[in-house]
């Protein structure tokens, strides 16, 4: 049997991929969910309200992510949006 070449593409399930939409996205340094969901109940807010939240991630990007409050008042992220870095004067 000849030896496995390094090089070799592996399956796609093999790689993380960076999903950018969809319920359920992955939370990131800065996104509120990052640590586990907050302690603080959002009892006021309705089932299935949307509201955003803008941060600077670990790279330096600014990101705003969407979240939509569960039955159970969890917070899951609906979309990640990565937005361009503007600099003075443009």
């Amino acid at each position: 049997m000849p030896a496995r070449n390094p090089f070799h593409k592996r399956p796609r399930s093999a790689f993380k991929r960076r999903r950018t939409d969809g319920p359920g996205l992955e939370p990131i340094p800065g996104s509120i969910t990052y640590s586990g969901q907050p302690r603080t109940k959002l009892t006021k807010s309705p089932v299935g309200s949307a509201f955003p939240h803008d941060f600077i991630d670990q790279y330096g990007q600014q990101v705003e992510e969407t979240y939509i409050i569960q039955p159970d008042r969890s917070l899951i992220i609906a979309h990640r949006q990565y937005k361009p870095i503007r600099f003075f004067g443009d």
